[in-house]
């Protein structure tokens, strides 16, 4: 018979914790205790494949010894806070295993304990107790036994005497003579492990120890004397509770069939890979058992389609993602086979694998595609490894799919459709038929969400842990490109990826379905904008490389400049460009206050202390980081970016990293550009239009203040709106209660502040900060601000609200941007997401709307005349054929102002030059 097992949970949980390195999913959420627990109790299972068995884990609610003596267990530390996040998954995956999980607010897992070895003991079970706790030990009999299950050792009733010197039934004696100052068990001083058990040994227990405590000599028969007033309590406290009223039956306490459903759920948000694969046992794609039976499956079934890399997918009835088989296509006949499917096709998911991830480098290696959730096709040409097997023909199989690639009516599915639209235009194939991406449908139902990469969408939605690039790959220097994976493989690989695509697409337009407006972001604002964007990436923009050399060295000139001012202001030689010697200048050296130590020992020199410091060299500091900055990042980086034939640069464009919507670009980030100081102006000098051509830059003009306006339908805002008034000059007008044209230059900075800074959220305190006013003037300020525009004080009080009742803020389009820590307990976390909540409607309201003007642009206007190059914030920079400059500037105004309509104009500037900065 196998013993009824109980596992001490608690002592697994911190042994675990401890033991195990940190381990963190990727989205920071640790499972060290997790993983090493479950690893414990599923090898303890194994070993002794017990009928019965429960997990016991301790409450945080106080228990009866609490009561007792105040000082029990008085001396351990608090949890760490990433091991209690840890607790609620570790008893979720316990309980989907079918294992009985109990706790009891007031009583101790050992007491619990106690009270089911002496209920299994009544069954005629022998009892495996797993444990690291020695006060268990006074359980042990003829059927109960102890083991430590991560040092393996079983302790029986010769084993307990083994290690202690006493007998099980003298366990709770001796705890109580030597004390336990973990848990507040005070003993009797002077007697330690040796001298408990040479007592007992010799008296047999405590009553006739102190029965005969005058015969023991010298400083511990004294102490006995003088403490036996403590043993009664100290007793109490060792002893374990064995007859709790559970109310368990014999049979709630038999394993019961784990629920797969639930687990791969938890081993997919914990990112438990092997955990995930073991649920699809035999039936795992990754067994080469499995695999080879598949192959010689589909081999036999289909003769034509003869190749040893056909193999299958999760098959497992609860997997979400479904069952499939996956096929490398390697000789004609199989290709044939896919290409009539092809052909007669009204929509497939499409994944190309290449060489680089940098799309203006890479080479197609293949190709992989899916017609439904069934099966999924890997078609391979490029791969080059030492014995490769042949491979079909590129060339030909591309020009094959070309007329179905460029086919608009046939729907194409991607994840992230932009880069393999890429691909394929490398190859003179243009992607047509955009339908659905998987990468935008997840952004646009929760842009929120930390990341919309495949692996990260499909562990979401799918409960499926994707095969990683560095799975099969490896990492660092030893990586290898696409090209280099073995077929059998990269073969399923690139399966999966088109199989988890379709899964995605059928998951994700069911779900944007139910809401009509998310389906009309998707389809109407994101899916035609990738295919914009695709252009506008293919197309980059022109530099001008002398110009940016002359500008390198002129910035070179300054930065030195600052450096030998920040050294005559410090009186002594540094490297004003490291931080730890920054601080140890202004800080030791010259005394500046409001130094402050990181962890490290060093000062903090951060932007956000800098600024606050006013010292002419935390002034010098800020100008240098900030030039040498730009330096790095713009005139020595972008000559280097651009194609070196053409002298363009070609930036990246990624739709789904904001939660507002709005756009971001990297290689070069053309966004951090900055747009009002001369060092902006001067970066900008050098995009340039080639020669016959023009630069246009437009601009939407004010475009959040004018959202505000339309959303909180304030009278005073909207009038100023439609009147064409410059309205930080009626700002400050109303507020000071003078005439439009009384109103300086100052006073209209300060209005403009406040209306700029109320968008963001600006208190009290950031406005006095920033004008100089003391805070009752401030206060005073916004006060009246809010007494003339009340529209924007009612639209600020509602949106927080909105935000707190449905837990998102939508665009003027409909766009859901959700505030998570909306009801967040620390308040300056809340305060800044009721800040977020109000300024959201109003920057993603602006990205939809520029947007829109993308899409249009590229619609209406004449595609040989002008094309656009780059969106930036809310302008749009486009190369113009200088002949039609004239006719061309009113329509993009047109276009532009006309995409949406709002309660007020859509006001926008436009101009042009040889260069960005003219044209701007």
């Amino acid at each position: 018979m196998p013993p009824f097992v109980l596992v001490d949970g608690s002592y697994f949980l911190f042994r675990a914790y401890h033991a195990l390195p940190p381990l963190t999913t990727s989205t920071g959420l640790h499972t060290n205790a997790i993983r090493g627990a479950i690893s414990a109790i599923q090898k303890l299972m194994r070993r002794t494949q017990p009928t019965h068995m429960a997990v016991i884990f301790d409450t945080p609610e106080p228990t009866f010894r609490h009561h007792l003596s105040p000082i029990y267990k008085g001396n351990r530390p608090s949890m760490p806070e990433e091991l209690a996040e840890q607790i609620p998954y570790l008893h979720a995956i316990i309980r989907a295993l079918g294992i009985p999980l109990y706790s009891l607010p007031g009583a101790e897992a050992d007491d619990i304990i106690g009270t089911l070895t002496r209920h299994a003991e009544r069954e005629n079970q022998h009892v495996l107790i797993s444990t690291g706790d020695k006060d268990m030990a006074q359980l042990v009999n003829e059927n109960v036994k102890l083991e430590d299950s991560f040092k393996e050792r079983v302790l029986d009733v010769d084993g307990v005497f083994e290690k202690f010197g006493v007998w099980p039934h003298q366990i709770i004696d001796y705890l109580t003579l030597m004390g336990d100052a973990s848990d507040g068990i005070m003993g009797v001083p002077g007697v330690g492990q040796k001298t408990a058990a040479k007592l007992l040994t010799e008296y047999g227990c405590i009553g006739r120890i102190l029965e005969n405590v005058e015969q023991i000599k010298g400083r511990v028969g004294k102490n006995l004397i003088e403490h036996a007033d403590g043993i009664a309590l100290d007793h109490q406290l060792a002893s374990i509770v064995c007859d709790l009223d559970l109310s368990i039956e014999w049979d709630d306490l038999k394993l019961q069939s784990q629920n797969n459903h639930e687990l791969r759920r938890l081993y997919t948000e914990l990112e438990f890979r092997h955990q995930l694969q073991s649920l699809d046992h035999p039936n795992n794609p990754n067994s080469k058992t499995y695999q080879e039976q598949q192959r010689v499956a589909v081999n036999q079934e289909n003769p034509e389609q003869n190749t040893k890399f056909d193999h299958a997918t999760q098959s497992s009835g609860d997997d979400i993602l479904g069952e499939a088989t996956y096929h490398t296509v390697l000789t004609t006949e199989a290709w044939e086979k896919l290409f009539s499917r092809i052909q007669t096709a009204t929509h497939f998911a499409i994944d190309t694998e290449t060489t680089s991830l940098d799309y203006r480098l890479a080479e197609m290696v293949g190709f992989s595609i899916a017609f439904d959730a069934k099966d999924a096709y890997y078609v391979p040409f490029g791969h080059d490894y030492e014995n490769a097997p042949p491979q079909l023909n590129r060339e030909m199989i591309l020009a094959q799919i070309k007329p179905m690639i460029e086919n608009e009516y046939i729907k194409k599915i991607g994840h992230h459709l932009k880069y393999d639209a890429h691909i394929f235009a490398n190859h003179g194939i243009t992607l047509q038929g955009w339908y659905f991406d998987t990468m935008l449908a997840s952004y646009v139902l929760n842009s929120t969400a930390t990341r919309h990469g495949m692996d990260d969408v499909a562990r979401l939605y799918l409960s499926h842990l994707s095969t990683t690039f560095e799975q099969i790959a490896g990492k660092g220097v030893k990586q290898k490109t696409f090209n280099q994976i073995e077929l059998d493989t990269a073969g399923h690989y690139a399966a999966e990826d088109a199989h988890v695509t379709y899964r995605l697409y059928e998951v994700l337009k069911n779900k944007l379905q139910q809401d009509s407006t998310l389906q009309n972001v998707l389809h109407q604002i994101e899916m035609p904008v990738a295919a914009v964007l695709t252009q506008m990436e293919e197309r980059g923009i022109q530099l001008d490389p002398v110009f940016l050399d002359k500008l390198s060295v002129e910035f070179s000139k300054t930065i030195q400049s600052l450096e030998e001012r920040a050294i005559d202001i410090a009186g002594e030689a540094f490297n004003v460009a490291s931080p730890k010697q920054v601080g140890e200048v202004l800080f030791d050296k010259l005394g500046v206050k409001g130094g402050k130590k990181t962890a490290s020992g060093q000062y903090s020199t951060s932007e956000s202390v800098l600024e606050k410091i006013e010292h002419p060299l935390a002034e010098i500091i800020l100008e240098h980081r900030g030039l040498s900055k730009l330096k790095s990042t713009y005139t020595d980086r972008l000559v280097e970016q651009a194609h070196h034939d053409t002298l363009r640069v070609h930036t990246s464009y990624h739709q789904a990293v904001t939660t507002t919507g709005r756009l971001s670009s990297s290689d070069p980030n053309l966004q951090n550009i900055p747009i009002r100081n001369e060092i902006g102006r001067q970066i900008r000098k050098a995009f340039v239009a080639p020669t016959g051509k023009t630069i246009i830059a437009a601009d939407y003009s004010q475009i959040e203040l004018r959202l505000m306006a339309h959303f909180s339908q304030d009278d005073a805002l909207i009038d100023a709106f439609r009147q064409g008034q410059d309205i930080h000059k009626r700002t400050a007008a109303e507020g000071l209660g003078i005439a439009l044209d009384e109103v300086t230059s100052n006073q209209r900075r300060q209005a403009k502040a406040v209306n700029f800074g109320l968008l963001y959220g600006m208190s009290e305190f950031g406005l006095t900060r920033q004008l100089g006013f003391t805070r009752e003037e401030s206060r005073d300020y916004i006060k009246q601000y809010f007494h003339r525009y009340p529209g924007i004080y009612e639209y600020m009080q509602k949106t927080r609200q909105i935000a707190l009742e449905q837990g998102f803020v939508e665009t003027v389009l409909g766009r859901r941007l959700y505030t998570p820590e909306i009801n967040a307990r620390n308040v300056m976390v809340r305060k800044a997401a009721e800040r977020a909540a109000i300024n959201a409607p109003l920057q993603g309201s602006a990205a939809d709307l520029i947007k829109l003007a993308m899409i249009e642009v590229e619609k209406q206007l004449p595609k040989d005349q002008i094309k656009l190059l780059l969106q930036v914030h809310d302008e749009l920079i486009f190369e113009a054929d200088e002949d039609a400059v004239d006719v061309l500037i009113p329509e993009i105004a047109r276009i532009m102002s006309s995409v949406h309509p709002l309660l007020v104009p859509l006001d926008v500037d436009v101009g042009q030059g040889k260069n960005w900065d003219e044209a701007h």
